[in-house]
């Protein structure tokens, strides 16, 4: 399968032949570029983390662009502290917090109502990703935070039994949406994402992840 990669600066990006047909696909939809702010908004997101990982001193090796998500490989995640996780992940979220008050900012002055929508895309991407369930920024956060004081199997258990509870109601008002609308089935559709990512990763034992955490120090 084709994939384009080239490297930048010592790191390399690699975007995946799933994420250019899916890119274009939405991009061929994408009437009044609500999908393009979007993904403007992801990109923010990841620039945050990228930001906070140099701040680490720990630059990303390889940044691949996959079908529903971006992945950043460090060479030093195995060695980082919680707390330096921690402060990766919260950068992403506070990035689009910061974007989207320049965002109003412009708004406020230009009077453009394409900034404004940026700012909700902003606000609505930082606010979904501390929520926390495992595959987002706030589940990671959470591990973090309990890896520090708990034992790793307990960790697992709590996480994932919080990825659970928090997923189901979202699933409910997804599907209770769609009732209403006929048609907006957007928010069933992600819960679902989640939930089956969820599914799928504890289908089996995760033992690269226990491992991971056994090994990683707090300083």
């Amino acid at each position: 399968m084709f994939n384009f990669r080239v490297k930048i600066l010592d790191c390399i990006f690699t975007i995946t032949f799933p994420f250019m047909v899916i890119i274009t696909g939405l991009l061929l939809v994408d009437n009044n570029y609500a999908i393009l702010q979007g993904g403007f908004a992801a990109l923010i997101h990841e620039l945050g983390h990228i930001f906070a990982m140099i701040l680490r001193s720990c630059k990303p090796k390889e940044i691949q662009f996959r079908a529903f998500d971006i992945n950043i490989i460090d060479e030093k995640e195995s060695v980082r502290t919680y707390r330096d996780d921690i402060f990766i992940l919260l950068a992403g979220p506070m990035f689009n917090i910061l974007f989207s008050g320049l965002f109003y900012f412009i708004y406020s002055i230009s009077g453009n109502k394409t900034f404004l929508f940026s700012v909700s895309e902003n606000i609505f991407l930082a606010v979904f990703n501390m929520l926390p369930i495992e595959s987002l920024d706030g589940g990671q956060i959470l591990n973090s935070i309990l890896s520090i004081k708990f034992k790793v199997k307990t960790v697992y258990l709590l996480t994932t039994a919080v990825s659970f509870i928090v997923i189901l109601p979202i699933f409910a008002l997804g599907f209770y949406i769609l009732l209403r609308s006929k048609y907006n089935f957007s928010l069933l559709l992600l819960s679902c994402y989640l939930m089956s990512i969820l599914v799928l990763k504890h289908s089996k034992v995760d033992i690269y992840r226990l491992k991971f955490s056994i090994n990683k120090k707090e300083k």
